[in-house]
């Protein structure tokens, strides 16, 4: 899958997976633009 962990959002980030209480990642993912997944979401891009 190739999945990475970087330590900020940018424009190039594919997707970000969000829990329950999202931090400052979700925040600029949704002020960016960048797609925001569930953990269900994540689970059937993954399969």
């Amino acid at each position: 899958l190739g999945g990475e962990t970087p330590a900020s959002v940018s424009k190039n980030t594919s997707f970000v997976v969000a829990g329950a209480s999202p931090g400052s990642k979700y925040d600029k993912a949704k002020k960016i633009g960048v797609k925001v997944v569930d953990e269900n979401e994540f689970l059937e891009i993954i399969k």
